[in-house]
């Protein structure tokens, strides 16, 4: 069953110039990755990152948005870029950045971005603070323009230059070791510690453009996990990471009086994770996202909660909506949220009325929405929406109509010429599921020219493939003729809690027949030459991949990115609890992490595998190549081992990017069309 999606992109037809088939060309289109709306919803920002001249990194800079849809206009231009705007209750606009400080004494930049003012009427940035480690998150407080920041401090300074002092000793006696006292050390790319993340407030800048940051926290610990300022900047709610008995770890949320530095436990228990706090225009209520703890057969409901600033219960308020909330926005006279949420292959915004819990679906295009923006008046909302045939770019949308069209605005970069076109399709598993896949046909496909095929299994693996990526975009592989399926397995989100721990414990093989069920349905369109399949997927996906390359020999090729080969090997990764939870411990639970674990397979696989890893991925680290490439080259099988030593989970640099790209499709080219070995020319 297949379904045309409504939207109508451009086509590679419509310009002869295909930044898909020309790997440079594609990393030339600006990606756009913000939103950020003026307290007096005069000003609309976005940030945009582009390819620097030398072509080695991408370089983020701010963008001022034309909310009736007029030409953006670029308000920030350096070596070093901009990101994270934020706008002050006056219209001057903050941003994050590592330039240097003209007033700087040499030697003296810090090592992290500091925070910029540009006033509202223009002229030059200046600079408002710069902690010698940088500057993490900024939230400002509407009415009154306070600034409150986090930033990491040495866990024994008793101020930023005492904490300047410190790291200056360690890096000139070259030392970099940590002393951990606790389970979490990493997390991704990045290692935790000796600094802790603290919280700081400023006073919104005079005239002379001055702040002093006060802090109110202390030491909270290596993981802050957000943080919402009230309007007039006298109280925070924050989220903390915490850690538990036996290596585990939860979720609390904290409510900070800034007068006085006094914090008190808001929300917390070790039943339930708490994310995304947001202060009420009122200053009456906090809103959160709540979800039990995952366990080895379930991973529980989230919900919407709103309770009382100053104490009192919590109350659900989408405990009948069968979907994962996400980045909640208050309505001005606070009397609903508006948020996001997966849900059948899309991501639309939803507003909920806090009186009545009633939930109404705002978007009905198939898009996927993010960086939800509200005007003061509670007309309008702006926000970005992307979707497999559409890059991100910021979108108009009327604050109370249902399933409607958005209006679209411009920014750069948000419409690229495509070279074909994208089918829902569905399938059904053997107990009767259906399964809900996007599949990307290139032109000129059909009967008498059918296109190969190419499974592209998301990671996640809670998550869905609804939305543009620019790390595993399908049009790259589309330019070169592929047809692409994007599965939305067992596991995924926007389905509700029963098709996704369909996935988990004893029914954790779901996921693989759900992939099956979806390639035998497609393999039956004429369009397709199911002689010539393969499949590939990155960190969950990359596990399927492995998992497929043990149970059937059905695909000419296989890629496997950031993959778990060995199930014990979970144990090593920065969040272990995590893989505890959701698969089974190997110590505890042995017989169902090896049942479903790759390498006791090993014997099985007979396709040729390309192995794809980054030595700095902490998340799945790269112990499980390793121990696959010995696998496979001891049993004597077809692979190769493309191996990023500076790269973490995603592999990010550009031209590191771009070699990804050309080794992927060098070895679907080899085992899939035939065609000879034709190595990278950096490689």
């Amino acid at each position: 069953m297949t379904d045309d999606i409504a939207d109508a992109p451009a086509t590679a037809a419509d310009d002869d110039r295909n930044p898909f088939d020309d790997l440079a060309k594609f990393l030339e289109i600006p990606r756009v990755t913000g939103l950020a709306l003026a307290p007096d919803g005069s000003r609309l920002a976005v940030g945009v990152q582009n390819l620097s001249p030398d072509g080695k990194k991408f370089v983020s800079s701010v963008w001022e948005v034309d909310r009736d849809g007029g030409a953006p206009f670029r308000l920030t231009r350096s070596a070093a870029g901009e990101s994270a705007p934020a706008f002050l209750p006056d219209g001057s606009l903050l941003f994050l950045a590592k330039r240097p400080d003209p007033e700087a004494k040499d030697g003296d930049d810090g090592d992290g971005s500091g925070l910029w003012l540009l006033p509202a009427r223009g002229g030059e940035a200046r600079l408002l603070a710069a902690p010698p480690a940088g500057v993490g998150s900024v939230a400002v407080a509407p009415k009154t323009g306070r600034i409150v920041l986090s930033a990491k401090v040495m866990p024994e300074a008793k101020d930023l230059a005492e904490d300047a002092e410190r790291r200056k000793a360690r890096k000139d006696a070259n030392v970099t070791a940590i002393l951990h006292a606790q389970a979490r050390i990493r997390e991704w790319d990045t290692q935790l510690g000796p600094e802790g993340t603290r919280l700081f407030v400023a006073e919104a800048p005079g005239a002379d453009g001055k702040v002093e940051l006060r802090d109110l926290t202390g030491d909270l610990g290596p993981v802050v996990d957000s943080f919402a300022v009230d309007r007039d900047g006298s109280r925070v709610v924050y989220g903390l990471v915490v850690p538990l008995q036996a290596s585990e770890h939860g979720t609390e949320l904290r409510l900070l009086d800034v007068a006085s530095g006094k914090s008190t436990l808001f929300a917390g228990d070790t039943e339930h994770e708490y994310s995304g706090p947001v202060i009420s225009p009122d200053g009456a209520t906090v809103a959160y996202v709540r979800g039990g703890v995952d366990t080895f057969d379930e991973s529980p409901p989230r919900v919407i909660c709103v309770q009382p600033l100053a104490g009192g219960p919590a109350t659900a308020l989408t405990e009948d909506l069968d979907r994962w909330p996400q980045g909640l926005v208050w309505a001005p006279d606070s009397s609903a949220l508006y948020f996001t949420a997966d849900e059948m292959g899309r991501a639309p915004v939803f507003k909920v009325d806090v009186a009545t819990s009633t939930v109404t679906r705002l978007t009905g295009d198939r898009a996927a929405y993010s960086s939800l923006q509200v005007t003061p008046d509670g007309s309008t909302l702006f926000a970005l929406r992307s979707a497999t045939d559409a890059p991100a770019r910021p979108v108009r949308l009327d604050a109370g109509a249902a399933d409607q069209e958005p209006v679209l605005l411009s920014a750069p970069g948000d419409t690229v010429p495509l070279p074909g076109r994208v089918e829902e399709v569905t399938a059904t598993a053997e107990d009767g599921t259906v399964i809900h896949s996007r599949l990307v046909l290139p032109d000129g496909a059909d009967a008498a020219n059918p296109a190969p095929l190419l499974v592209w299994i998301h990671g996640g693996p809670m998550m869905s493939s609804n939305a543009w990526g620019w790390r595993a975009n399908p049009w790259v592989m589309v330019s070169q003729g592929y047809a692409v399926l994007l599965t939305d397995y067992s596991l995924s989100t926007g389905y509700g809690q029963e098709f996704l721990n369909r996935g988990k414990g004893e029914k954790s093989g779901n996921p693989f027949h759900d992939l099956m069920a979806a390639t035998d349905a497609v393999l039956t369109r004429p369009e397709i030459d199911g002689t010539r399949t393969a499949a590939m997927g990155g960190s969950f996906g990359g596990y399927l991949t492995n998992w497929i390359a043990t149970q059937t020999d059905r695909f000419k090729a296989l890629i496997s990115h950031a993959g778990v080969w060995n199930a014990q090997l979970r144990t090593v990764s920065d969040v272990p609890w995590f893989f505890r939870q959701a698969y089974g411990d190997v110590l505890s639970q042995p017989e169902h992490s090896l049942r479903w674990s790759p390498h006791l397979y090993a014997d099985n696989v007979s396709t040729p595998m390309l192995i794809i890893h980054g030595n700095n991925d902490y998340r799945v680290p790269v112990a499980n190549a390793l121990w696959q490439w010995q696998d496979l080259q001891r049993r004597g099988k077809e692979a190769k081992f493309l191996y990023f030593p500076d790269e973490n989970h995603w592999v990010l640099r550009p031209q590191e990017s771009k070699l990804w790209y050309e080794t992927v499709r060098a070895f679907l080219a080899e085992h899939v069309l035939g065609q000879a070995w034709e190595q990278p020319e950096l490689l």
